[in-house]
């Protein structure tokens, strides 16, 4: 279901960039919850919500609140949002996992984020699996980085384009702020989703507006190769999820294919054997 486009974009440079994907009456909906939450202490954040690090022993890391998903429907939506899942199926096999959504906020006080995925300290993660055969194109472990701000040229996302390629380590001299062609700068509009490979080595420059960034991470695997440990529906959160989020969820063999993923692509006019 990807483009002739896409599968170019995304096998030269590892990511591509889903334009307008996200209504705004959704994003507005996500904006309002993160400022609410980030407001609040992890002591006060409605279970099983929780700060990736606390932010009071980490206060200049950007918080990252993760479970959004079970604290409100529109992140559900999200997690499903159909221009998204096109792509996540065809780069999966039609075998996708849900792993995480977590809501992250940049402010002017936040730290960068230096390079990792790739060869990111000389070794690549085994988990984070890339091939291009046969017209096709499939990636392990996915990283849908859904901006809820329009970000401004020389902030945010930061990659080495084809590095989830690259049989060499990243020269030490390149980092975050290097020029390109070694480096890219992707800036998105609010709703726009920048899909990409955890093979890509990637990162993010400080943050220079007064108004936070704000960005929603939905991570995906191929549903056969789940590496990472508790993933799954939280049993004692299950009620606060729809059924399809809690099939997405789960774990399942190469050749189980989910009812989610049935209906997604008869929607989408595909084959579903």
């Amino acid at each position: 279901m990807l483009t002739e486009y896409e599968k170019w974009h995304f096998d030269l440079l590892g990511y591509i960039v889903l334009k307008g994907a996200v209504p705004q009456e959704d994003v507005k909906r996500m904006v309002e919850l993160c400022d609410t939450w980030h407001a609040l202490p992890d002591s006060e954040l409605r279970p099983p919500l929780q700060s990736y690090r606390d932010p009071e022993t980490h206060p200049t890391l950007p918080r990252s609140i993760n479970n959004a998903h079970y604290g409100d429907e529109v992140f559900q939506r999200l997690a499903l949002n159909r221009e998204i899942m096109r792509c996540v199926l065809a780069l999966t096999g039609n075998s996708p996992q849900l792993l995480a959504v977590s809501l992250t906020r940049n402010t002017k006080a936040s730290d960068d984020v230096g390079f990792h995925g790739g060869f990111s300290g000389g070794l690549r993660n085994p988990a984070n699996d890339y091939q291009a055969a046969d017209g096709q194109v499939l990636a392990t472990f996915l990283n849908a980085a859904v901006s809820l701000v329009d970000v401004p040229i020389g902030a945010g996302f930061v990659c080495v384009p084809g590095s989830h390629k690259s049989h060499f380590p990243k020269p030490p001299d390149i980092d975050i702020y290097s020029d390109p062609p070694a480096v890219v700068n992707v800036t998105p509009k609010a709703g726009d989703v920048v899909l990409f490979t955890e093979a890509l080595c990637h990162g993010a420059r400080p943050w220079p507006l007064d108004d936070p960034r704000r960005t929603v991470f939905v991570r995906y695997s191929t549903s056969y190769a789940s590496w990472s440990p508790g993933i799954g529906p939280i049993e004692e959160h299950r009620d606060k999820l729809s059924d399809d989020l809690c099939e997405l969820l789960q774990v399942a063999g190469f050749q189980h294919r989910k009812q989610v993923v049935t209906k997604l692509l008869a929607e989408f006019g595909e084959e579903s054997g």
